[in-house]
């Protein structure tokens, strides 16, 4: 694929991780909870990943003929977000001279990272919707490697985008317990109200 089609779906990409959402805010609760930001973020790319093998499998065009698919997706995924915002409210803050090192297995964070990057209709968007707009018709390469060139330069980004978070916030609250505290209710805030968000745009949408 031609170098300018390629930087050009990398910007698009970027641009779209870098967009603050569900992604971020459990990278940035990774992070200030304790040193789970390598599982935390490794479940979110295997997550991308795995969508990427589905779209590549034609099920994404699959799912953009079926009307009602994608907005199901996305209002589970809302749903599953209202519970994680709910969770990390209702979780116990940490005290001063404290930080929660080990807040559940690593296998656990790995599973919540691979559940939010599924539910995310950010991904969705992305790579059923933007990423086949960059295939070539007509080129030697197949249409299931050149999703795959893509999506592992999406997925490449996501690595060191989310590392970068999860790990500037572990280092900016490690230190600062009470404000690591804060730090979780307004992940959990964040996360409630996009929730509900997704849960009021889709229900519009469907009236």
């Amino acid at each position: 694929m031609p170098f300018s089609i390629l930087s050009a779906f990398w910007l698009v990409s970027f641009l779209f991780i870098m967009s603050p959402g569900m992604d971020w805010a459990y990278a940035i609760t990774a992070g200030s909870t304790g040193r789970r930001v390598i599982p935390a973020v490794s479940g979110m790319v295997l997550g991308h990943f795995l969508i990427i093998l589905l779209v590549a499998a034609g099920l994404g065009s699959l799912l953009r003929a079926t009307p009602f698919a994608l907005p199901a997706i996305t209002f589970c995924g809302a749903l599953y977000l209202l519970w994680l915002g709910i969770g990390q409210l209702r979780a116990e803050a940490a005290l001063p001279g404290t930080v929660k090192t080990s807040s559940g297995s690593a296998l656990h964070w790995l599973g919540k990272g691979v559940t939010v990057s599924l539910f995310n209709p950010k991904v969705m968007m992305i790579i059923m919707a933007v990423l086949p707009q960059f295939l070539q018709q007509g080129s030697p390469v197949s249409p299931y490697w050149q999703i795959s060139l893509l999506g592992f330069i999406h997925c490449l980004t996501c690595l060191c985008v989310y590392l970068a978070v999860g790990y500037g916030a572990h280092l900016l609250l490690s230190a600062r317990p009470r404000m690591a505290g804060l730090v979780n209710r307004l992940s959990g805030c964040s996360m409630t109200g996009i929730a509900l968000l997704m849960l009021g745009e889709t229900c519009l949408k469907q009236m």
